[in-house]
This record gives structure tokens, C-alpha cells and sequence, in this order.
């Protein structure tokens, strides 16, 4: 019986899949759907079999999309699983194997099958409470109040000294586990951009993506810089996108600090101007691009921006900046 773990869920999806049926190992990042169990870049432990030997209220690893993911099983026929904390996900992704124990830092959870049908039916109370509006807003003024101004001077102290800085190729992990966390789009996305745009040296650099480190490597902010042609969207020139700062890290000018980095770097690599799209809902980021000097496009490259985005199935009203990049 083999016990393995790795930090790149790219490397472990052909691990997983070629291990014998029966064996164990231990992957590590998958544990995102398993909140607040475990924390994104924590282990679990996985018995490799097919999906013939599982049950509702089992953790599932599966593949998605070419990634790794724990998941609470729903229900088998049809084939239904879901994080444990919230919706069911989309029908879809490969059952590798049951996780049999749970590992953060020293602390190792077993999961043994007796625990299933109070794993179950945990998912599915939290399922249906999350299914109404009242308990999203009861957490969402939790989390507001708890992240408000009068905590500063304690988080402070606790994230410490913050370095912001443009990200390198060695920043993988760090960034694959801030996204996780933060962050809709896919690690495989992420992973792409970093190695093959944003992580090269100078001057083949192209775009730009930039984070704000604690002293541990660990990002508390992140936001980056590149076409929106690469998605298929008809907006021209290089778009902020993803500006997302850690909650227990806001209120300490992260946002700008991450934006003045970006605005070098794309003025560096000679663009005449700077887009952003922001909702129109939050005024935090309204506020912050307006006191750095950008300006609201004219309603041509609004509408522009929020038909293509429209047509994407974003329904949300955006905000569109423009920055016109001198020497």
C-alpha cells in the first residue's frame, strides 16, 4: 500500500489514474469543495476505485475538466455530487476514487463508512439552506462586519508585511491556491497564462498579472492584465481583470498597490491605454479606479463591453474605464 502526495494537480490527475485499483495516496489542493473541513492546498487520502463502489454521503475524488476535486456524492442514480457546503454541481466529471482521510498540517481525520449518512445528510441540510437568500445575506453581513474597519489594526498584525510585485513563473502553487479560494476562472487557465505569458522573461513578456505576498508566499491579492481576444470577446487593447484582495487583507490599499504594478508593467510594454470593466454594484472598486485616474468610456465602448459580456450569460451591468497610459 503506497502513500504519495504532490502540490500540482496537473502532475496527480495521471497519477490517480494510473494507480492499480485498491492502492492509496495522498493528493494535496483538491480540498476546496470540502470548506471549512479543509482549506484549499490541504491532503486527502484516496482509496482508487470505480464509481460501482460508492454511495451517497461518500467524498468523491473526481476529475473535471483535466483538474482534481473532492466532492460529497449525492446520489448515484442519477449520478449527482456537490461541495459540502452548498448547491449541487453540474451533472459531469469522472469518479477516481473514495477519500478515506482528511489531513491538514498534522491533523488527520479518517472517514470511515459509517460516517457516510452523517456526511450525507450535513450536504444536503446545508444544500437547501443555502437554496434560500436569507442565509447567503445573514453570512454575507457576518463576513462584512467581521472584515469591517475596526478589525484593521488586529489583521494587520496578523497578515504582517505584504510585498506586491509581479508574478513569476515559480508563483504557480501560490497562485492555483489563492484561486481556489477567490477566483471563477480554472486553474488550467491560470496555469497556461502563467507559463506562457505572464511568467516569461522580458521583453516576450505579454500582459501582465500581479499579487500582493505575505511573508509566508501566501497571496492575499491578485488581479492581472491581457486581451479579452483570447477569450473570443470583441473589445480591443489590455483589460484589468480579477482584481480580488483576501477579505482579512482589505481596507490596507492592496487594490491600488496591485494596480500601480500593473499600470508599469503595461506602460513597460509600450500600450497607449488601459480598460476596466467593473460592476456597477460595487462601489469599493468604483472608487478605487476613479482616484487613480480612469475614466469612464464613452457609452459606445460601454455597450460595447456589456453586449459581449451578455452574450457570454453575464447579466450583470458593468462599469467600463478607460486610462490613457503617458510616458
Amino acid at each position: 500500500m503506497t502513500s504519495r502526495e504532490a502540490s500540482s494537480a496537473e502532475v496527480m490527475v495521471d497519477v490517480v489514474e494510473a494507480l492499480p485499483l485498491g492502492q492509496r495516496l495522498w493528493v494535496r489542493g483538491v480540498g476546496r469543495g470540502l470548506s471549512p473541513l479543509l482549506r484549499p492546498r490541504d491532503s486527502v487520502r484516496v482509496l482508487r476505485c470505480g464509481p460501482g463502489l460508492l454511495a451517497p454521503g461518500d467524498v468523491v475524488l473526481l476529475r473535471q475538466d483535466g483538474e482534481l476535486t473532492a466532492r460529497v456524492v449525492m446520489s448515484t442514480a442519477p449520478w449527482r455530487t456537490g461541495p459540502l457546503m452548498g448547491p449541487p454541481d453540474e451533472p459531469g466529471g469522472v469518479a477516481l476514487g473514495r477519500v478515506v482521510a482528511l489531513r491538514r498540517g498534522r491533523w488527520v481525520m479518517p472517514l470511515p463508512r459509517p460516517f457516510r449518512p452523517a456526511l450525507w445528510m450535513a450536504q444536503q441540510a446545508a444544500s437547501s439552506a443555502w437554496a434560500w437568500p436569507q442565509p447567503r445575506l445573514v453570512s454575507r453581513n457576518v463576513r462584512n462586519f467581521l472584515y469591517a474597519g475596526w478589525s484593521l489594526p488586529l489583521r494587520r498584525r496578523m497578515v504582517g508585511t505584504l510585498e506586491v510585485r509581479l508574478l513569476l513563473a515559480g508563483d504557480l502553487d501560490a497562485l492555483l491556491a489563492f484561486a481556489e479560494e477567490r477566483l471563477v476562472v480554472t486553474p488550467s487557465f491560470l496555469r497556461r497564462q502563467l507559463r506562457d505569458r505572464w511568467g516569461v522573461p522580458e521583453p516576450a513578456r505579454r500582459g501582465a498579472a500581479a499579487g500582493a505576498f505575505d511573508a509566508s508566499g501566501r497571496l492575499q491579492g491578485f488581479a492581472w492584465v491581457d486581451s479579452y481576444r483570447q477569450e473570443g470577446l470583441n473589445l480591443e487593447g489590455p483589460w484589468v481583470r480579477s482584481l480580488v484582495v483576501a477579505p482579512r487583507a482589505r481596507l490596507m490599499g492592496l487594490a491600488t498597490r496591485i494596480l500601480h504594478v500593473l499600470m508599469a508593467e503595461v506602460r513597460r510594454q509600450g500600450e497607449a491605454r488601459l480598460y476596466a470593466d467593473v460592476d456597477e454594484g460595487n462601489a469599493a472598486s468604483l472608487r478605487t479606479f476613479e482616484r487613480l485616474g480612469f475614466q469612464r468610456a464613452d457609452a459606445k465602448l460601454t455597450q460595447q463591453a456589456n453586449e459581449a459580456w451578455d452574450a457570454t450569460g453575464d447579466s450583470a451591468r458593468l462599469v467600463v474605464f478607460e486610462l490613457p497610459l503617458g510616458a
